[in-house]
């Protein structure tokens, strides 16, 4: 007859194991972990970040409209030999 273990907990002693040079955890760089990503969350990751860029730039025009620069810090151009012209 077979024992039957329902309802008994089991004591197991767990091991932790201790830090040294064999447990130390696998270095992977950002490159493997990257193509480690399943392609269809790989290409949902690269639209995303793309979004982000776009709304950052439509962000920046924004500003730039919503705040014109003021006389003192307009910069129309600047020569190769450091030479500051400023818009009158």
């Amino acid at each position: 007859m077979a024992h039957d273990h329902r309802g008994k907990q089991q004591h197991r002693q767990t091991q932790i194991p201790r830090p040294g040079p064999l447990n130390q955890p696998e270095r992977r760089t950002l490159w493997t972990i990257y193509k480690g990503i399943e392609p269809r969350y790989r290409i949902l990751l690269g639209m995303g970040f793309m979004g982000f860029s776009m709304v950052g730039l439509w962000v920046s025009d924004k500003l730039e409209e919503a705040y014109p620069p003021t006389a003192d810090n307009r910069i129309t151009r600047v020569s190769h030999d450091d030479t500051v012209y400023v818009q009158n």
